[in-house]
C-alpha cells in the first residue's frame, strides 16, 4: 500500500509515496504515478513528485536545481545512501547526482537495478 508523505523544502511541499519495508530505494522520475503500482518486496521505496510535476507545485526546473530537492529529501528525511533507480526525467536528475557521489542506476528493469545495487 502506498503512503503519501509531503515534505516542505526550499519553499515547497514536495510529495511522495512510500511503500513497503526494507532498506530504502529512491525511485526518481517526473512523478510517482511512472512507477508500477507493484514494487518488489523486501525494500522501503520512496517515489518522489519532482517540482513542478505530479502532486507536487512549483515552476519547471533545470535537472541542476530539482538535484538539489532530491539531495534534500535524502538529508531531511535521513535515508542516509540509498540507491536511487531512475527512469524519464530522473535520468537527467540522477546525472547531476551521480556527478556528486551518489549511487545511481537505471530504473528501466527495477530488479536489474536492484541487482546492479548489490541489494538482491
Amino acid at each position: 500500500m502506498r503512503r503519501t508523505g509531503y515534505l516542505h523544502l526550499y519553499g515547497l511541499n514536495l510529495v511522495f509515496d512510500r511503500v513497503g519495508r526494507g532498506p530504502a530505494v529512491l525511485l526518481l522520475a517526473e512523478e510517482a504515478s511512472l512507477w508500477p503500482e507493484e514494487l518488489p518486496q523486501g525494500y522501503t521505496f520512496y517515489l518522489l513528485d519532482l517540482p513542478g510535476h505530479g502532486r507536487t507545485g512549483g515552476p519547471q526546473m533545470s535537472p541542476e536545481e530539482l538535484a538539489e530537492y532530491v539531495a534534500g529529501f535524502v538529508v531531511m528525511t535521513n535515508l542516509g545512501s540509498p540507491p536511487i533507480l531512475v527512469r524519464g526525467l530522473g535520468e537527467a536528475v540522477g546525472e547531476v547526482l551521480a556527478e556528486r557521489g551518489y549511487a545511481v542506476f537505471s530504473g528501466k528493469d527495477i530488479g536489474e537495478g536492484l541487482r546492479r545495487a548489490q541489494l538482491v
